[in-house]
């Protein structure tokens, strides 16, 4: 059996078209749960072993306001230790694994 890691995910932007595309792409790819409030979404969800980067990636490529959005995700997997934390902010991921 795989082990799931743990994604707790967090964006704001003003850019409201952005707002909505995170939020149907979280709904579409993951399960969990999405909580969307003003300029803000929360949610957490699972993926496979790790760090979901070629979905997140691919989300991020797709918004229209890079720029302007800040985007923070904590994922971890505690049997195997597994722990990374990524923020998304002016354009720019910083990685801290």
């Amino acid at each position: 059996m795989a082990n799931y890691a743990t994604n707790i995910f967090h964006a704001s932007t003003e850019c409201e078209q952005d707002l909505a595309k995170i939020e149907a792409f979280l709904d579409d790819n993951f399960n969990g749960f999405v909580n969307r409030y003003s300029n803000i979404i929360d949610a957490e969800f699972s993926s496979r072993w790790e760090y979901p980067e070629k979905e997140i990636d691919g989300l991020v490529a797709s918004l229209e306001a890079k720029e302007k959005i800040y985007i923070r995700i904590l994922t971890y997997e505690l049997e195997d230790e597994y722990v990374s934390f990524r923020i998304f902010s002016q354009g720019t991921w910083n990685i801290k694994l």
